[in-house]
């Protein structure tokens, strides 16, 4: 894993979203599926700064796709 790990509460706070609403996120397909633990969802640095890149708590009209924020790479 790269990084510091966060757990989803942590995500959503430095998102300033509900962790709520990044599971119906995640549920209707909208952001990649984090990593999973025993404890529940997992965020690296990356993903946070990837789902900020995408909208994620800026509400936006339409959040990008992960392939359009890092260029077709994943």
């Amino acid at each position: 894993m790269d990084g510091i790990a966060h757990h989803i509460g942590e995500a959503a706070r430095r998102l300033n979203v509900t962790p709520h609403h990044l599971r119906i996120l995640e549920r209707e397909g909208r952001i990649p599926a984090p990593r999973r633990d025993l404890n529940g969802r997992i965020y690296t640095e990356f993903d946070i700064a990837l789902l900020m890149r995408m909208g994620v708590g800026s509400r936006p009209r339409r959040l990008k796709r992960a392939e359009e924020v890092l260029g077709g790479v994943r």
